[in-house]
């Protein structure tokens, strides 16, 4: 039986033991792995995980159960313990319904790699070697601390009593390595790089590599400067936690029902600079958050969220967009089989400006380029502060020298309408969100004499 099939006999057995609305998603999941522990090259890992998350709604009561077996008998088992669990719930009465059957759309491109889903341990190690050699040959003051590479292939199928059936297979590859660098007794801060995609020709251990020794290199002989509020620039990993972290946790519209969000009832107002532009596109081709329906079998779509400088719109799922008379917006998700569906970005993209990193450097007068950031963010109130990791001091448009222990600290709203400019080098980052490096100014720069 194909994992559609599991579900559709998931729902018909619902819908026999008496559910008025019935669901069943499944997931299977693969992945290979290879891990660096002290920097020695461990043997490749392979993990399977596969189950089926039954929602049934009776009298407005939800019941929800789930299993890590994919049988009849299993699903017929979780069938009735779901049914079981709704009788004895309490009445939600602002359900409305499970999501009605649509015509999705075209799968996104380039979101399947048979290259991936196929991939051998020896090819597997083959990456790992290629980003330890690309680091260590960088510079012999490198040496290198962690890593992972993982291929994964995921496969869900959603099926409810209304009709919606869909079904999609979806490749990754991802890999990180920790680096740090030495030289006269003089040990720099740890270094993080990584890199994603769905696509294993367009994956690149080499620049992984690279691109960690020479974020280790950079932070050596780090300097201190005075304290000083002023110009920040924040590169695209920094930029996504510590800005776009409380911007997509604040446009989700469960978030904003239930009043955690400084932007609800602002649809319409300017809430960041004119040169900020948002959306949130579930079709994107190649992107590591596309599919052409979301995790309740609705379509996905592209949203804006922002439009030079102006809230545009909030993300939903079926059970956010019903309670306001809404369409969702296909940002239903789940982590896995064993959880509710709850709203999450699919792939979040932050518009592109024309300026690379360098030009960016150029403007800046006197400031600060973060790299990396260990800290806190209050995504209800955008309240942040940590530590600047990798960062340097810039003067008259030129990088200056490493820093030592510096923290940042500001108010990611505020910082928002504080954008100066916006660079051109987009990446996926860790949140799903695609982001270039950004100029902001104003951020409080603390640096430990």
């Amino acid at each position: 039986m194909s994992l559609l099939d599991f579900t559709e006999l998931a729902v018909k057995t619902c819908q026999k033991l008496g559910a008025d609305e019935s669901e069943a998603f499944i997931q299977n999941q693969q992945i290979m792995e290879v891990v660096l522990e002290r920097a020695e090259i461990q043997n490749e890992r392979f993990k399977t995980q596969s189950g089926v998350g039954i929602r049934v709604i009776k009298d407005k009561k939800l019941g929800f159960a789930f299993a890590s077996k994919l049988s009849k008998e299993s699903i017929e088992e979780t069938c009735r313990e779901a049914i079981s669990l709704a009788k004895v719930s309490v009445p939600n009465p602002e359900w409305v319904s499970l999501p009605l059957k649509e015509r999705l759309p075209r799968t996104p491109e380039g979101i399947f790699d048979p290259e991936i889903a196929k991939i051998s341990g020896d090819k597997m190690l083959n990456l790992v070697i290629n980003a330890y050699d690309a680091a260590k040959g960088y510079d012999k003051r490198v040496d290198i601390d962690d890593g992972k590479f993982s291929a994964i292939l995921n496969e869900i199928a959603v099926a409810n009593s209304h009709g919606v059936e869909a079904q999609e297979k979806t490749t990754r590859i991802e890999g990180y390595l920790v680096c740090i660098a030495k030289e006269h007794g003089e040990t720099s801060s740890m270094a993080y790089e990584y890199d994603v995609s769905t696509m294993l020709k367009e994956f690149s251990p080499e620049k992984i590599g690279r691109s960690a020794a020479e974020k280790a290199l950079s932070s050596l002989h780090p300097k201190t400067v005075e304290s000083f509020t002023g110009k920040v620039i924040l590169d695209s990993d920094p930029i996504s936690f510590i800005l776009f972290y409380p911007v997509i946790s604040s446009v989700n519209a469960d978030n904003v029902q239930r009043g955690r969000s400084l932007w609800a009832g602002k649809i319409g107002e300017k809430v960041a600079a004119s040169k900020l532009t948002v959306f949130d596109d579930g079709l994107m081709p190649k992107g590591v958050g596309s599919l052409n329906f979301d995790f309740e079998g609705v379509p996905r779509q592209k949203t804006p969220i922002i439009t030079r400088g102006k809230l545009e719109g909030f993300i939903h799922n079926s059970f956010t967009a019903n309670k306001e008379g809404r369409k969702s917006t296909g940002n239903a998700y789940r982590e896995s089989y064993n959880v509710l569906p709850t709203v999450a970005a699919s792939n979040f993209v932050i518009k592109a400006g024309k300026k690379r990193l360098d030009e960016l450097i150029a403007e800046v007068d006197k400031g600060i380029i973060v790299r990396r950031f260990s800290g806190n963010v209050r995504p209800e109130s955008g309240e942040f502060s940590g530590i600047a990791k990798q960062a340097s001091y810039i003067e008259n448009g030129q990088i200056k020298h490493a820093l030592g222990e510096t923290m940042i600290s500001g108010n990611a709203f505020q910082a928002l309408k504080d954008i100066i400019d916006i660079g051109c080098e987009i990446r996926p980052t860790e949140i799903r969100a695609y982001t270039p490096p950004i100029l902001v100014d104003n951020i409080h720069i603390i640096s430990k004499q």
